[in-house]
C-alpha cells in the first residue's frame, strides 16, 4: 500500500504550504498521516499512467481539499468504495460544516462496509471523539443558530446531520469483537 501510496502523491504538483498539521490514524494495521487540507488543483494532477488504486488514492487525498465544491465532488467518487484506506476519508467530512457533503455521507450509509467502518472506528476512538466535538462544535456554530439570521430554519440536535452520521459510525464500533 505504501508504495502506491507514494506513486499517487508523487502525481501533485509541488508541495504547496501546510497552514495545519496532518491528522493520524490507524488504518488496517499500519498508522497512515493524512493531510488536513490541500491547496493543488485537481486539474494539475496528472493521473495518466496510474491504477485504478493510485487513482483512489488520489481521490481520497482530494477530499482534503480547501475548497468545499471539490471535497464533495471527490468524496461522491470515493465513498462506496470497500478499500480500507475510505473511512478516515469520509469519517473526517462527517465533521465539517459543509451541509451539502454531509447529506452525501448520509444518502450512502446503506452501500457503506459496515464492517469496514465499525473496525476503523474501533482502532481509532480519539480520532472518533474529535469528529463528534467537531460535529457539535459546527452545530453550535453554523446550524444551530446562523442559520436562524440568513432565513433558513434552526437544525434542533436530533434532526442535524453530522449527529445521526456520528450516532450510524459509532453504532459500527459496538458491534466489533474486543481485542
Amino acid at each position: 500500500m505504501r508504495a502506491n501510496a507514494l506513486i499517487a502523491l508523487a502525481r501533485f504538483p509541488e508541495a504547496l504550504p501546510c497552514s495545519v498539521r496532518p491528522f493520524s490514524v490507524r488504518v488496517a494495521g499500519e498508522m497512515v498521516s493524512i493531510p488536513e487540507r490541500i491547496h493543488h488543483e485537481p486539474s494539475g494532477i496528472d493521473i495518466r499512467g496510474l491504477s485504478d488504486l493510485q487513482c483512489e488514492l488520489v481521490d481520497c487525498l482530494l477530499t482534503r481539499h480547501h475548497d468545499g465544491f471539490v471535497r464533495q465532488r471527490y468524496l461522491e467518487k470515493i465513498i462506496r468504495s470497500g478499500n480500507p484506506w475510505i473511512p478516515p476519508f469520509v469519517i473526517r467530512l462527517a465533521g465539517e460544516y459543509v451541509i451539502e457533503i454531509l447529506d452525501v455521507i448520509a444518502d450512502n450509509l446503506t452501500h457503506l462496509d459496515r464492517a469496514l467502518y465499525g473496525q476503523f472506528v474501533w482502532w481509532n476512538p480519539e480520532f472518533v471523539a474529535l469528529t463528534s466535538e467537531r460535529v457539535m462544535s459546527y452545530w453550535n456554530e453554523y446550524h444551530r443558530t446562523v442559520r436562524g439570521y440568513i432565513g433558513l430554519p434552526f437544525f434542533k440536535p436530533d434532526e442535524y446531520v453530522g449527529f445521526r452520521l456520528m450516532r450510524f459510525f459509532k453504532s459500527l464500533a459496538q458491534a466489533q469483537p474486543e481485542n
